[in-house]
């Protein structure tokens, strides 16, 4: 084979191969990255999915167990500080089914993510449902939905893991609500012992898969790219230095030699120096043209090596406005950034819903064991919700419907800079921004506020704000009272949505209370009205014994005179 055609072939292959070996390298070490990288984001999720299971499981656990405590009539004479009368247990029992009962409908807004929810079913066969959040005509039913390629009833499974280790995982496939297509199924159950109730909730397995497949499509589409416009644009080098080649072997002697030397230090991968040749024929343009691509080459392996280090600001221009490939790069890591930036906002997004769980599990955490004081449960809200958003002051009212014809707001708890502080405040529907809130049932968020607005509206007292939020306190479509928190800090959205999503776990806790305080009223009153018809009962025995007396005399005395 003549020269001719040996020069532009083995410079076609040489071009080819390092072409082939920068692309391979900086795929490979991507591709590698991107496998780690999508194995480590499944892990992450699926456990970040398994704890938010638990949280919301916990919360409804320490709901039950709350009521729970009020069961026996030892219980209720411990916390109320009275001895029940006869016939006393029933009342007990028919107060404790209520409880019971109000708990469950409170739990019915519990849920993770759309399509999750919550339930509760028996322990022991033949496992009755006792709530499901989605299906309410499942309950006091029982349901046997066998786990797919087995004989095991899924409550059944239920059982055997809260028997074994009172709280677990369970994998399986079940419609999603709706819809009649099984899903696959993680669900997370827990033994509530003393009333023998396994409470559960789930997650459909394709919510956590379709995140990954969506991040693994989105890499191989860049990866595919890649590899598909490294092959082009080496194939489109590769047949130009040939083409160039062919035509000119003929007079390359000495320049050839030096081409032919910088070509196979090429072919090693090594960066060579360009060749500057100052000719003006056509063995002076290869010489220009092939000073052009070891100059591209190591512009474009520099800037590879650079993504590669993660630095999607180092410097790159493309060749020229023709130059797909360096165009494709500028793409590429224009895609990067893009990508980068999203899954900054991503971990934003997550932190800040990680806060706003975090917060829900540390009000809910906080209020455990505290029975049913209202002073109590509302001072540890107010100060550990003040301290959590670093805010400067915050205030808790409730509804004072005592006289039905006399309604007003009354001031429970106040707490600023780090003190409890305790005043009789009374605040009529409607007045103020506490009162518009609680008659309008929704959140007020103010930034522009006079000096003296707090001393005169907010009732917080005399410190001049740079932002108010007031968040009605809701059970179901009823207010029962208003949260009031001022800073000097501007409240971020997703602080004023995590006021907003506590508020519904601290109305279900302050009714629950409530509820305990107007029985424990009740008890009183039926208390003393017993002790009252005692007394009477007692005066009208001494009254029928003194009438007796005076019939014993009359008829003394008239037999005295009829003798």
């Amino acid at each position: 084979m003549k020269i001719k055609a040996k020069l532009p072939l083995y410079t076609s292959i040489t071009v080819l191969l390092s072409v082939a070996a920068i692309a391979a390298f900086s795929i490979f070490s991507f591709y590698s990255r991107t496998l780690e990288n999508i194995d480590n984001y499944r892990f992450e999720e699926t456990e970040k999915v398994k704890d938010q299971l638990k949280d919301v499981v916990n919360i409804a656990y320490d709901m039950i167990a709350l009521s729970y405590e009020k069961k026996s009539a030892k219980a209720i004479e411990d916390t109320y500080g009275i001895l029940l009368s006869e016939g006393g247990n029933e009342n007990i029992k028919m107060l404790f089914i209520n409880i019971i009962k109000i708990t469950l409908e409170n739990l019915r807004v519990l849920r993770y993510g759309t399509d999750g929810y919550l339930w509760i079913n028996e322990l022991d066969p033949p496992y009755k449902v006792k709530m499901h959040a989605t299906r309410p005509e499942l309950e006091e039913r029982s349901t046997v939905f066998y786990i797919p390629g087995t004989d095991i009833n899924v409550y059944e499974a239920f059982a055997d893991i809260c028997n074994e280790s009172s709280e677990g995982f369970l994998e399986y496939s079940y419609p999603k609500p709706g819809q009649t297509e099984k899903l696959p199924k993680m669900s997370f159950i827990k033994l509530f012992e003393p009333l023998g109730w396994v409470i559960g909730t789930g997650v459909y397995i394709d919510d956590i898969e379709k995140a990954v497949q969506k991040k693994t499509g989105e890499l191989n589409r860049q990866i595919n790219q890649l590899i598909w416009l490294t092959i082009f644009i080496g194939i489109v080098l590769v047949a130009v230095a040939s083409f160039i080649l062919y035509y000119l072997g003929a007079n390359i002697t000495d320049s050839i030699g030096n081409v032919n030397q910088q070509l196979i230090e090429m072919s090693k991968g090594h960066r060579v120096k360009e060749l500057e040749f100052e000719r003006k024929d056509e063995i002076g343009e290869m010489a220009s043209s092939l000073d052009i691509l070891i100059s591209g080459v190591g512009s474009y392996t520099a800037f590879a090596n650079e993504i590669e280090k993660g630095n999607l600001d180092a410097e790159f221009s493309a060749l020229s406005t023709g130059d797909e490939l360096g165009n494709s790069l500028i793409e590429m890591r224009y895609s990067l950034k893009v990508a980068r930036e999203e899954e900054e906002v991503r971990q934003i997004e997550n932190k800040r819903r990680n806060w706003i769980a975090e917060g829900q599990a540390l009000i809910t955490d906080v209020i455990k064991g505290t029975g049913e004081d209202l002073g109590i449960i509302s001072h540890k809200i107010i100060s550990n919700l003040v301290r959590y958003l670093d805010a400067t002051q915050g205030g808790l009212f409730l509804l004072n419907d005592n006289d039905l014809d006399d309604k007003y707001i009354e001031q429970m708890a106040a707490f600023a800079y780090n003190r409890n502080r305790f005043h009789n405040k009374r605040i009529e529907l409607g007045e103020g921004v506490i009162g518009a809130s609680f008659l309008e049932k929704k959140s007020i968020y103010m930034t522009k506020l006079p000096d003296d607005y707090m001393e005169i509206r907010s009732g917080l007292g005399t410190a001049s704000p740079n932002s108010l939020l007031v968040v009605p306190l809701k059970v179901e479509e009823d207010i029962i009272g208003v949260i009031e928190i001022a800073s000097f800090n501007i409240l971020q959205e997703y602080e004023i949505e995590f006021v907003e999503k506590v508020s519904e776990n601290i109305s279900s806790i302050l009714f629950t209370s409530l509820t305990g305080r107007r029985t424990q009223e009740l008890l009183e009153k039926l208390q003393k009205q017993a002790e009252e018809k005692a007394v009477q009962e007692e005066e009208i025995r001494q009254n029928i014994e003194e009438l007796e007396m005076l019939r014993e005399r009359l008829k003394s005395e008239d037999s005295v005179v009829t003798k």
